[in-house]
C-alpha cells in the first residue's frame, strides 16, 4: 500500500538508470553498495517506469478517448451554434445544454434560486476548504522533504487535532446530503402526496454518474500517459491498475464495500455511500409522511443502531476514527474497511440531517428569540463544535498508546455532537439569527463554490497526486506549502471546466428527456 496513504516507515530513493536495466539489476547493485551498512534493499518492478514508453491501445482506452472526443464535439457544436434562443426540438435543446457560453453564464450567475436553502452554501464551502487542507496534508506526506522529521513533529502538535479530526468535516457533507434529500422529497410529498421513485433515482444517477465516469476514465486511461516521475507509478499508475480491475463496482455504486485496497479512486467512497443512503431515504420519507410516529421511530432506531455498530467495530478491530499519533497504515485501512466507508456506520449524522429537514418544514421550528438568547445559542454551537474537534487532542500527541474505550466513544458520540452543532447553527441561519455574520454566511464566494463543489471534490486528489508523482527533487518543508496557490488555482480552474463541460450539460440532458424543466436538480 502507498498509492493512497503514505509509507512513513520507508526511505524512498528515486534512481535514474538505462531502460535496458531491470528492477533486479538495480536491487543487486544497491544491495552490494549498501551491504556494509547493514541496509537491505527491495526494488519493486511495479514502481519502475520508462520515459516516453508507447502504451498499447486497449478497448478501455479506446472507449475513454471516444467518450472525451464525443464530449468535445458536443461542446464545440453547442457553443458555435448557440444563437441565444431556446431550442424548439430536443436535439436543439441538447446542443444548447452543451453550450459553454450558456453554462459559464450560469456558473457565474450568483442570483438566489427559489429552491435555495439558507446556510447550505456556507456549510459546504467551509467544510470543503477544511477537507481540502486535510487531503493536501495527506498528499504532502508522500513528498520527499529534507526535514521530514520536522514535518512529522508539526503534525504531532496539539493544534493538529483540527486535521486529525477530519472525519467531522465529512460528517458535515452527510448531514447536508440528508437534509437536502429530505427537503426535496418533502416538497414532492406536499405537492403530489407521493414519491416518484423511478424519476428520483434517475435524477440522482444523472447528478452523480457522468462526472464520476469522466474522472474514472481520465485517471485510468489518459492521466498515466501524460507524465512520469519517481513516484508516478505509486500514486498514478497504481490507481489506474486498480481502476481497470474494479471500475465496474463503481458503476454500480457499491465500491465502498471493498476497502481502499481494491477501490478505484479511493476518495470517491463518499459517492457510493451517499447513493446508498439516498436510496434508503426514499421509503423512509414516504413512511414518515404517511405515518409520522412510525417514521420517526424508524429513523431514530436506525440512527441508534448505527451508533452501536460504530462503537462495536472500533472495539472489535482495534481501530480508530481519529488519526492518533503513530497509527499504522494498516490500521487506517482497517478503519476504512470496517466502519468509515460503510453507510450502516455513517447513517447517524445523515439521519440527523433528515430529521432537521422535517423539523424546519414544520410550524414548530419558528421560535422567537431575543438578541441575548440568539447569542447564547451561537455560544452553545461554537462550544459544541470546539469540544467535538478538540476533545481527543491527547490522542494526537507523541507517545500516545491506543486504548479501546476513548477511540470507541469518539467514533460513537462525535457524529451526534457534530450533528447537534450543525442543527443548531442551521436553525439559527434559517431563522435569520445570524446578526453581523449574515454578510459572511450569504457571501457570494460560497454561492459560487456551491456550483463547482462536486468538481472540486472529484478533481483535488488527482491533481495533488499528479504533483507528487512528477516531483524529482527534495525540498524543505514549511507549513506555507499547505496553501500552495498555483495548485489551488489549478483545482479551481479544472473544477469550473468540469462543471460547465460535464456536470451542467448532463443535468440538462435529464431535464430535456426525463424531467421537468423547472426542477432544480442541483439541490437534489
Amino acid at each position: 500500500m502507498g498509492h493512497r496513504l503514505p509509507r512513513y516507515s520507508s526511505i524512498m530513493w528515486g534512481v535514474c538508470i538505462p531502460s535496458s536495466c531491470s528492477s533486479f539489476d538495480l536491487e543487486d547493485e544497491l544491495s552490494h553498495k549498501l551491504s556494509n551498512l547493514g541496509i537491505s534493499v527491495r526494488v519493486q518492478n511495479s514502481l519502475c517506469t520508462v520515459k516516453n514508453v508507447k502504451r498499447p491501445y486497449s478497448f478501455g482506452k479506446s472507449l475513454a478517448i471516444s467518450f472525451f472526443l464525443a464530449i468535445i464535439l458536443l461542446l464545440s457544436l453547442g457553443t458555435m451554434l448557440d444563437d441565444g434562443k431556446e431550442g424548439g426540438t430536443n436535439f436543439e435543446k441538447l446542443l444548447n445544454a452543451f453550450s459553454l457560453k450558456r453554462n459559464l453564464r450560469k456558473v457565474f450567475d450568483l442570483s438566489d434560486s427559489p429552491t435555495r436553502v439558507k446556510g447550505v452554501d456556507a456549510f459546504r464551502g467551509i467544510n470543503a476548504f477544511a477537507l481540502l487542507l486535510a487531503h493536501k496534508s495527506m498528499a504532502m506526506a508522500h513528498s520527499p522533504y529534507v526535514n521530514k522529521t520536522s514535518f512529522s513533529e508539526v503534525f504531532g502538535m496539539p493544534w493538529a487535532v483540527i486535521g486529525r479530526s477530519a472525519i467531522v468535516y465529512t460528517d458535515s457533507f452527510l448531514y447536508l446530503s440528508g437534509f437536502l434529500n429530505a427537503h426535496n422529497l418533502l416538497q414532492d410529498l406536499e405537492k403530489k402526496g407521493t414519491i416518484d421513485f423511478k424519476s428520483r433515482l434517475l435524477a440522482r444517477w444523472f447528478r452523480l454518474f457522468p462526472m464520476f465516469l469522466s474522472l474514472m476514465l481520465f485517471c485510468t486511461y489518459i492521466l498515466p500517459d501524460i507524465n512520469n516521475g519517481p513516484q508516478w507509478n505509486l500514486v498514478v499508475e497504481e490507481h489506474s491498475r486498480v481502476c481497470e480491475k474494479n471500475m465496474w463496482k463503481s458503476f454500480l455504486f457499491i465500491h465502498n464495500y471493498f476497502g481502499f485496497e481494491e477501490m478505484c479512486l479511493t476518495h470517491t467512497h463518499q459517492i457510493g455511500m451517499d447513493m446508498q443512503l439516498y436510496v434508503a431515504t426514499l421509503p423512509l420519507m414516504f413512511i414518515l409522511w404517511k405515518f409520522k410516529r412510525l417514521g420517526l421511530a424508524l429513523i431514530v432506531s436506525i440512527a441508534v443502531i448505527s451508533t452501536v455498530l460504530r462503537y462495536l467495530a472500533i472495539h472489535w478491530y482495534d481501530i480508530s476514527m481519529f488519526v492518533y499519533y503513530g497509527i499504522s497504515v494498516q490500521k487506517l485501512l482497517d478503519a476504512a474497511r470496517y466502519s468509515y466507508i460503510l453507510p450502516t456506520h455513517r447513517a447517524t449524522i445523515y439521519l440527523i440531517g433528515v430529521l432537521m429537514a422535517y423539523f424546519i418544514k414544520s410550524k414548530k421550528s419558528h421560535i422567537k428569540l431575543s438578541d441575548n438568547q440568539a447569542r447564547l445559542v451561537w455560544a452553545l454551537c461554537f462550544g459544541l463544535a470546539t469540544y467535538t474537534i478538540a476533545s481527543p487532542y491527547e490522542m494526537g500527541l507523541e507517545g500516545y498508546q491506543y486504548e479501546h474505550y476513548p477511540a470507541a466513544m469518539f467514533a460513537a458520540i462525535t457524529p451526534i455532537l457534530w450533528g447537534l452543532f450543525m442543527c443548531l447553527a442551521h436553525w439559527c441561519i434559517c431563522n435569520d439569527y445570524v446578526g453581523l455574520g449574515t454578510t459572511f454566511v450569504e457571501s457570494r464566494i460560497f454561492k459560487f463554490f456551491n456550483k463547482i463543489a462536486y468538481g472540486v471534490y472529484l478533481s483535488q486528489f488527482p491533481i495533488f497526486f499528479y504533483n507528487v508523482g512528477i516531483q524529482r527533487h527534495s525540498e524543505h518543508y514549511s507549513p506555507i506549502l499547505l496553501f500552495h496557490i498555483p495548485e489551488m488555482a489549478v483545482i479551481l480552474v479544472v473544477s469550473i471546466i468540469a462543471t460547465v463541460a460535464v456536470e451542467m450539460p448532463f443535468n440538462q440532458v435529464y431535464r430535456i428527456y426525463f424531467g421537468k424543466s423547472q426542477t432544480k436538480l442541483k439541490d437534489k
